[in-house]
């Protein structure tokens, strides 16, 4: 008697538990006529058969790689099991590296329980994965037909409604009360106001985003929908009678040109991950490095991911975020953070301090005047050739390049003398400190603003490089180049910045 496993599925959220069940009794009854004993069974509820990206059924060929008690995986037909034939194939091969065998409970297949060949069964298989494919394909396309169809008659064809809008009779219509929310949203962020304050003064006023409150995501996910424009793209066509307009093109032009100011390589496969190197996890300890993946349809999708669930996904539980989202809450709270807490006049006296220091040490000016002594030296030497009645057209050349070469110089020298008399004044600091950041690039930001991160499921903590104190600890503060480090929260004046956010 062989052991056997079950792998089932169904397709549709609109099917019911009920096909699953009804494919596991034909299983269990074909097990029960043919000897087999079932020791598992994997299911994928409402899952597609075009891939293989299933979490059960990628768990089954994980499982058949190590030295389970099991031979055989039975499925109620073919298309369970798949309706793409490569991939059919290559998973068929991977368990019959494994010595694994694929069995269908209603189907001839090309392999027998005993493991001999079933010769129709070679045949017949390779009809059935091909009807599969087929009536997979046939269907996809149908149904795309009938929805293009339908938006080109400025039909809504169904999906998660955008927020602001209403559905009558598969026509969409603006829903005032949420519109004038959604108006107000994008007018706030042109004007400056980060997403985190937006969502809470929504909050605050008791608005609710479908029920529920507003998070910062919502906010982004909202600022970058072209449907407030009146554009649905889809399928690289584009509808303008679908979704009736209901933000500015200016205003959404505005807010597309400060979103982009803080995205970075967002298309990118060399993408740069602004938290790089300063994230660790909140439960393991271990760091959190940025990662990708690739869905199906080819889009890359960009992610922060525990290194030690990286290598195994057991040894940690902490879930991936997404990079944009992770990357926009620390901008924000960053910014924040600069704009509101940080004592500017001693950042000002400190970029003032550290000017000086640095004109005071004028290394630049130095290295010009020994450059230019170096060149009157030889200067002075052609010129004694010259007295000496040492005349080549060589030597008028290197006259000319030597001259060019002080005046050069003496250009310079002037410039370093000048910056010497004239170094950053207060009133020059401050006017950077107080509107120049906003044009800092995020990376930059980041690097001088974000310290460490700790980072848990449902909450971030981040150490911010600033203080308006000396550290007892340190007994050298005075010679530092820059703000000491301390932690801050945003909701009491304790240690840390703490940001509940949910995911």
């Amino acid at each position: 008697m062989k052991n056997a496993v079950i792998y089932a599925r169904y397709s549709s959220d609109k099917q019911t538990d009920q096909s699953i069940e009804g494919q596991l009794r034909v299983c269990n009854e074909y097990a029960e006529r043919n000897g087999l004993t079932i020791v598992d069974t994997y299911i994928d509820r409402a899952t597609t058969g075009t891939n293989d990206n299933r979490p059960s059924f990628q768990r089954m060929l994980s499982d058949s790689d190590k030295p389970v008690v099991w031979d055989i995986v039975l499925v109620y037909a073919i298309d369970r099991f798949g309706r793409n034939a490569i991939e059919i194939a290559m998973n068929k091969q991977r368990l019959k590296k494994n010595g694994k065998t694929l069995i269908s409970a209603t189907q001839r297949t090309s392999d027998n329980i005993d493991g001999t060949k079933n010769l129709d069964g070679i045949l017949l298989e390779n009809v059935y994965i091909g009807l599969a494919e087929y009536f997979s394909a046939e269907l996809a396309q149908k149904v795309s037909r009938g929805l293009r169809e339908n938006r080109e008659k400025g039909l809504y064809t169904g999906g998660t409604l955008t927020y602001g809008y209403k559905v009558k009779d598969k026509k969409v219509y603006v829903d005032e009360d949420q519109a004038n929310i959604v108006r107000e949203i994008f007018t706030m962020y042109a004007n400056g106001h980060m997403a985190r304050k937006i969502a809470d003064r929504l909050n605050n006023s008791g608005i609710t985003y479908n029920g529920k409150i507003f998070l910062q995501n919502a906010i982004y996910n909202m600022l970058h929908n072209k449907k407030y424009i009146g554009r649905y793209e889809v399928n690289g066509e584009v509808y303008t009678n679908i979704f009736p307009q209901l933000i500015d093109d200016a205003v959404f032009d505005t807010v597309q040109r400060r979103l982009e100011h803080n995205k970075l390589g967002q298309k990118s496969r060399n993408t740069n991950f602004l938290l790089k190197g300063k994230i660790v996890c909140g439960y393991c300890g271990k760091n959190i490095n940025g990662d990708s993946g690739t869905s199906h349809t080819g889009k890359v999708s960009y992610y922060y991911k525990c290194v030690n669930k990286k290598k195994n996904k057991n040894n940690c539980h902490k879930a991936t975020v997404r990079k944009d989202y992770l990357e926009n809450i620390v901008l924000d709270m960053a910014m924040e953070i600069f704009t509101s807490q940080v004592d500017l006049d001693m950042i000002c006296d400190e970029i003032i301090r550290v000017n000086r220091k640095s004109i005071a040490d004028h290394s630049t000016l130095n290295i010009l005047l020994e450059q230019k002594a170096q060149v009157e030296k030889s200067m002075a030497n052609v010129m004694k050739a010259i007295e000496e009645g040492i005349i080549y057209d060589v030597t008028k050349n290197r006259v000319k390049e030597l001259q060019e070469q002080l005046d050069d110089l003496s250009a310079k020298i002037l410039v370093e003398q000048y910056k010497q008399e004239n170094g950053i004044t207060r009133e020059e600091a401050m006017e950077y400190l107080t509107s120049g950041v906003r044009d800092l690039s995020p990376q930059l930001l980041i690097d001088l603003m974000v310290n460490r991160i700790e980072l848990f499921d449902d909450e971030i903590i981040v150490w911010f490089n600033y203080s308006n104190k000396n550290n007892p600890d340190d007994p050298d503060t005075e010679s530092r180049d820059f703000i000491l480090q301390e932690k801050y929260t945003m909701r009491v004046n304790t240690a840390v910045i703490i940001v509940t956010m949910k995911l």
